[in-house]
C-alpha cells in the first residue's frame, strides 16, 4: 500500500509539472468562486501575467499556465523557497464562461491527500502502531485553510482585473 501511495504522489507531481490539461480540469472541487462580468468586460479581460497581481507573501508563489481549452491552470511553484511551507492540497483553474458571463476560480483536491485521508482509519485498524498517521488529516486541514486564503487572493486579483480593464462608462474606441 505504501508503494501505491508513493506512486500516486509521483504521478500527481508529474502531472502538475507537465501542466496536464485533463488533470487540471477533473477532480473533486474544493473551492469554486464565480465572478460575474458583462460581455464587454469579458471581451477585454486578459488573464496573462496574473501572478504579478497577487500580493507577495511568505508562502510559495503561485504560477499560472494557459491550457489549450482557453482556461488558465495554476498551482504552487516548485522553485526553491525559503519562506513558509504547507502541503499543497489543491490545483487551480480559471475558466472564462462567456455563455454565463462569468469567470470561475476552481480549486480541485489533490488525489494523494484524498486517498491518504480516506485510508488513515483502515491503516490504523490494521496496524495500531500507525496511530501517528492521524496527524495527516490535521496537516491537510491546515494546508487547505492556507490555500483557501491564497485562492481568495486569486479571486480578488481577477475581480480587480475585471473592474480595471474595462471601467464602467468606458466607450470602446474600436466600435
Amino acid at each position: 500500500m505504501a508503494i501505491a501511495l508513493i506512486a500516486l504522489l509521483l504521478i500527481e507531481v508529474l502531472l502538475l509539472l507537465r501542466w496536464a490539461p485533463f488533470f487540471f480540469g477533473t477532480g473533486i472541487v474544493l473551492f469554486n468562486q464565480r465572478i460575474a462580468t458583462s460581455p464587454d468586460e469579458l471581451s477585454q479581460l486578459s488573464l496573462s501575467g496574473l501572478e504579478h497581481d497577487l500580493p507577495i507573501d511568505k508562502w510559495m508563489r503561485l504560477v499560472f499556465h494557459a491550457l489549450p481549452d482557453g482556461s488558465v491552470a495554476f498551482r504552487e511553484s516548485f522553485a526553491p523557497h525559503f519562506g513558509g511551507r504547507y502541503f499543497a492540497l489543491m490545483r487551480g483553474q480559471l475558466v472564462v464562461d462567456k455563455r454565463r458571463r462569468e469567470v470561475r476560480v476552481i480549486g480541485r483536491c489533490s488525489w494523494f491527500a484524498l486517498v491518504l485521508t480516506v485510508l488513515v482509519v483502515p491503516i490504523i485498524l490494521v496496524r495500531p502502531m500507525a496511530w501517528p498517521m492521524l496527524v495527516c488529516p490535521l496537516i491537510f486541514y491546515m494546508g487547505y485553510h492556507i490555500q483557501r486564503k491564497r485562492y481568495a487572493s486569486v479571486v480578488e486579483a481577477v475581480r480587480a482585473r475585471v473592474r480595471s480593464e474595462f471601467p464602467r462608462g468606458f466607450v470602446d474606441p474600436r466600435r
